[in-house]
């Protein structure tokens, strides 16, 4: 539950915060790493030194004890709580009891004498000598006590001393710490001003952002200079309301031609039955009631149109089905007998002979890209409209020729909007409403397909729709 606290607590903490956290945090475990391994380096070459001490000092001692002649009179005193001296037995000499010297011993050459051992002579015959006093001082951890074989009758075993390994260590705690703490606090205080002047251009696009609505889309959000992922995403943000912005003219561009496709043909019905209502004796009702009824089919026609572009913006995904190019044009073919007629198998490079032109889609919305593509181009041709099918590789080409006038190359891409007509369209009042292409190409980019304009042989328009083959199992 405190784990789940506190990444909540973090989770809730700003990205500023998060980067001094992480920054002081990371310096933190590398000192503190630092620190112990410097310890226990410390650590372990004073055991080394206090080992090397003791036994120096336990073979001085030894030396001191062989050497020592009855007829001397000459006693030891050693440091207390260090030093352990057993007779050949193996029992603990205490203090006061007399030492029996032995014959003297070879010293190894690497004993040298410890003039630290705090070892003093004094007057006194052997017997009444004091051996080494005992006390029960511990070796630090790590470190064995250094003694000595007995093979002359006494073994010495000196505790090491843990006075310096204390000490350096209390000093080492006692003054890295601070400074340590100090590099920390620093670290965190520096991450602060780094990553707030870091991130001060964030609160610069956060501002600008805040304050852009739907009626100023214009605005655009301040680019760092600095080449980083700040810029690069002040430049995503301005690209994103670029877009946003061409939606959003093209939405409001929509809604006015709509409503002007709309109001005419509403005002016209108003204005015919207003004049039969004003004068009702003199009214050809037949001939009202048909025009009345024409507006009507038109605005029946523009709702449909309308709905439809709706749909595909909303990119729902049409049914799917194998659907036969062939047989939708020879249904077209079927609904206008002698204006729309079949061109020759494989005619604008497409090959084959449209057996095999089928495709995967809605045979609804296919049908009504075909529509559209005919009943434009028997809007513009003067006397021929031909349609082809046929397979090339994984696709089928669908083309429709006209022999009207055509459309220019400056034309092409634009007749694809909505609500475009074309001038000599526009005078010759044939009743488009200038979404026909637009839909027919939004239907073929639903479909994984693409429709372009080109030149037909005749000099008219040649519209082709390519579309993915159905892969057949």
């Amino acid at each position: 539950m405190s784990l789940l606290r506190g990444m909540s607590l973090v989770g809730g903490m700003s990205v500023r915060a998060k980067a001094v956290l992480a920054a002081a945090g990371t310096v933190a475990f590398a000192i503190a790493l630092c620190m112990l391994a410097l310890v226990l380096a410390l650590q372990h070459n004073l055991r080394d030194s206090a080992s090397t001490d003791a036994r120096k000092t336990a073979v001085a001692i030894k030396g001191q004890l062989t050497k020592t002649k009855p007829e001397s009179g000459r006693m030891l005193l050693v440091m207390p709580g260090q030093v352990t001296v057993r007779d050949a037995e193996g029992r603990t000499v205490a203090p006061g009891s007399p030492i029996t010297p032995a014959e003297p011993a070879e010293l190894p050459e690497s004993a040298e004498a410890a003039a630290s051992t705090g070892i003093a002579g004094t007057a006194g015959t052997a017997e009444s000598a004091d051996p080494p006093k005992v006390a029960g001082a511990r070796p630090p951890d790590g470190a064995a006590p250094a003694a000595t074989p007995a093979d002359d009758g006494y073994s010495v075993k000196v505790d090491p001393s843990t006075t310096a390994l204390d000490n350096a260590t209390g000093l080492l705690l006692r003054e890295v710490a601070p400074a340590a703490a100090g590099l920390v606090l620093f670290v965190a205080a520096l991450s602060w001003l780094l990553v707030g002047r870091a991130l001060r251009p964030v609160a610069a696009i956060q501002r600008e952002v805040t304050e852009i609505t739907e009626r100023d889309l214009h605005r655009r959000v301040p680019v760092p200079t600095a080449r980083d992922e700040i810029s690069r995403l002040a430049r995503t943000m301005n690209a994103t309301l670029d877009r946003l912005q061409r939606a959003m003219t093209r939405q409001r561009q929509f809604v006015a031609d709509a409503s002007h496709e709309l109001r005419s043909p509403i005002a016209a019905v108003r204005a015919q039955l207003e004049l039969a209502l004003a004068h009702p004796s003199l009214t050809d009702w037949p001939t009202a009631v048909h025009k009345a009824l024409r507006d009507t089919e038109r605005l029946q026609s523009v709702a449909s149109d309308l709905l439809l572009l709706a749909r595909l913006d909303a990119q729902e995904a049409p049914p799917r089905s194998p659907v036969d190019l062939a047989a939708l044009m020879a249904e077209e073919i079927r609904r206008h007998p002698g204006t729309v007629t079949a061109g020759p198998a494989g005619a604008g490079g497409a090959g084959g002979d449209g057996r095999d032109a089928v495709v995967t889609g809605s045979r609804v919305q296919l049908s009504r890209l075909l529509t559209n593509l005919t009943d434009n181009a028997r809007r513009h041709a003067r006397a021929t409209v031909s349609v082809t099918v046929g397979v090339r590789d994984d696709a089928v080409e669908l083309t429709v020729d006209d022999d009207g006038p055509g459309i220019p190359e400056c034309d092409r891409e634009r007749v694809f909007e909505r609500f475009t007509r074309l001038d000599h369209a526009r005078a010759r009042q044939d009743g488009g409403t200038g979404l026909g292409l637009a839909i027919a190409n939004d239907i073929a980019h639903a479909h994984g397909g693409t429709l372009t304009v080109h030149t037909s042989p005749w000099g008219g328009a040649r519209l082709r729709l390519c579309l993915p083959r159905a892969r057949m199992s």
